[in-house]
């Protein structure tokens, strides 16, 4: 017997037959498969053209079916078409993300189903039908709008702090002045926007782009690391849903996951925050501890940071100015012969008009929770000064459980031993939305 033009998976008899008639009345051999867990043996078996699934069956369910397929080399080539009653934009990307090449909702309409699998079958049909297209949203910046000129002039840096504060275990009930928004800091100038990570602060700068219609045409988003609180804003950044712009994603690659699978996750996935496919242009950039010219006049350096899991530490340089962006790195404050972390961060940082650095703990609470891949206040301050030879000095990720007051005394503490020790340096403990302006050279 010759193998069949078309499997149909479906566990409803009704709608199964109907299809499978249909489809023998167009001419194609169709094998009807009822029982879910005998699909992926029959495929195997018979090798059809195409299979037509349903999602939700008992035993393993369409998506199943559709990922199996798509991910065996000696079956990925047979096209698939997902049909179901949920109808859902979020699942039909997540069926188009394991590889399904069309999403047909029930109750489909039976006078063009064949017409709809004679065009799969030939590869002309999109993947999904017009009346089927989601609805569009409206872009931040329209073609005829104008877009807001930048404030800045075309020398000056502005730096803001959108989130800083680490994740907590519970989420607290109290506000704080200094905000609960987790890791996320932009740095503009006039022309170009870069972006260090992508807590939940990244929401608000968002949506502060949609309502100032600030438009800038390349948008750098740099990852450190994929602990939840730096990623967990990503999906809902405003512009990655805007055609005009285009979203330049850069990180290092973990052994556990890759910044491409962050992104699928992110971006595809039913468990994902978004629940929209990227309308922007996004490029992946999968870096390691280097030098980067981004484009002239700007380098983006990387280095490997004190901290568990594949973290990045960035030094921006532009306008002949240096940024360092260093949110999870432990300095241990003692250089050993087995420990040199503290001298070879020194040297990738030194010069740094603004560092922002790990402070997670007050000198008491790190005598209890050092070597676990944060700093602790003095030790930052300190090296600051004498390794990194820095302007100003962002104390970043104060613990989540920490009160104001005790934030307060931090930054109090900081000052007290820049005064103590001599230092020529200005302590910063941020809260949302806080900026710092840096006057570069103008280009």
């Amino acid at each position: 017997m010759p193998n069949p033009d078309i499997i149909i998976v479906d566990d409803d008899p009704m709608v199964g037959e109907l299809s499978r008639d249909l489809l023998t009345d167009a001419g194609y051999t169709v094998t009807l498969v009822q029982e879910s867990l005998e699909a992926i043996p029959t495929i195997k078996a018979q090798m059809p053209r195409l299979i037509v699934t349903d999602i939700m069956m008992p035993g393993i369910t369409g998506m199943d079916i559709c990922k199996a397929v798509k991910s065996d080399p000696n079956l990925r080539h047979i096209k698939i078409i997902v049909v179901s009653g949920k109808s859902y934009e979020v699942e039909k990307q997540r069926a188009f993300q394991l590889g399904a090449d069309f999403f047909v909702q029930k109750p489909y309409n039976v006078d063009t189903f064949s017409n709809t699998v004679k065009e799969i079958l030939d590869g002309a049909a999109p993947r999904l039908a017009p009346s089927e297209q989601a609805a569009q949203e409206p872009a931040l910046i329209r073609e005829d709008e104008h877009p807001q000129a930048s404030d800045l002039n075309a020398g000056q840096i502005r730096v803001t702090v959108w989130g800083s504060r680490g994740l907590p275990v519970q989420l607290p009930n109290s506000a704080s002045r200094y905000g609960r928004q987790t890791s996320c800091l932009s740095v503009e100038t006039r022309d170009h926007l870069f972006v260090f990570d992508a807590g939940t602060g990244i929401v608000e700068l968002g949506k502060e782009i949609a309502e100032k219609k600030r438009y800038f045409k390349d948008i750098w988003v740099c990852l450190t690391h994929f602990h939840l609180d730096h990623i967990l804003g990503l999906g809902r950044f405003a512009p990655i849903h805007d055609p005009n712009f285009a979203i330049h994603l850069i990180g290092s690659n973990d052994p556990e996951k890759t910044l491409k699978d962050v992104a699928q996750a992110t971006f595809y996935s039913s468990f994902s925050l978004t629940k929209q496919a990227p309308k922007a242009k996004i490029d992946i950039y999968e870096i390691l501890e280097d030098n980067y010219e981004l484009f002239p006049g700007v380098r983006l350096s990387a280095m490997y940071a004190n901290h568990p899991t594949s973290t990045m530490i960035y030094v921006l340089d532009l306008l002949g100015k240096r940024i360092t962006y260093s949110p999870d790195s432990e300095i241990w404050g003692d250089a050993t012969a087995f420990q040199d972390y503290d001298e070879k961060l020194g040297g990738f940082v030194r010069g740094s008009d603004l560092l922002v650095h790990d402070a997670v703990y007050n000198d008491k609470d790190y005598e209890t929770f050092k070597k676990q891949g944060h700093s602790g206040l003095s030790i930052v301050v300190d090296f600051a000064v004498e390794k990194a030879q820095a302007k100003d000095l962002v104390l970043w990720h104060a613990h989540p459980d920490y009160t104001d007051e005790q934030m307060d005394q931090m930054l109090a503490d900081a000052n007290a031993r820049v005064q103590q020790k001599g230092y020529a340096l200005n302590c910063h403990l941020p809260s949302e939305k806080q900026q710092f302006i840096i006057q570069g050279e103008q280009k």
